[in-house]
């Protein structure tokens, strides 16, 4: 399954337009995300464009494998997920996984049609809006592509754990 996702800045001229929206969509829940990246001992996840993370949320720990972008708009990738313990961090650690970044997150998420839309408040970056669709077709993407051009939205194509390590430098 494809994650297809599309990611931008939230800002006093696309708030009122993502309102708009959201007034028409489903409220889901709100809920805190705290996401641990680690580094591999035996590739470059920077060069290869994966990622893998911990993500601790509602009490729940879920390790999730990201695999490269798969197109030059999106942030559409595969992933794989997995409900774990909370020993998963001491296990990676043990098998030469480095902590780099920790990301965290007040996440509010609303159904709207067949997307899924996230406003996240990133600590130490602001506001974004994330929308995303679970589809076998990469082409789907156009979907999400034409809410964004509806909304007069640019997507931003880099993580959270990019803009963080970028801001940092």
């Amino acid at each position: 399954m494809l994650e297809l996702e599309m990611k931008a800045k939230i800002d006093t001229y696309t708030r009122g337009r993502i309102n708009q929206i959201l007034r028409r969509a489903e409220f889901i829940e709100e809920k805190i995300e705290e996401d641990i990246y680690f580094s591999s001992p035996i590739k470059d996840f920077k060069e290869t464009d994966e990622a893998l993370r911990v993500r601790y949320s509602n009490n729940k720990v879920i390790l999730t494998y990201k695999g490269p972008k798969l197109d030059k708009v999106s942030k559409s990738r595969e992933e794989y997920e997995a409900f774990v313990s909370g020993e998963i961090e001491q296990i990676l650690q043990k098998l030469g996984y480095k902590e780099v970044l920790k990301v965290k997150k007040k996440r509010k998420v609303y159904r709207y049609k067949e997307y899924i839309i996230s406003i996240d408040e990133v600590e130490d970056l602001g506001e974004y809006l994330e929308v995303e669709l679970k589809s076998d077709n990469l082409r789907d993407v156009e979907k999400i592509e034409g809410l964004f051009n509806l909304l007069f939205l640019d997507s931003e194509r880099r993580s959270y754990l990019e803009l963080l390590l970028c801001k940092k430098k």
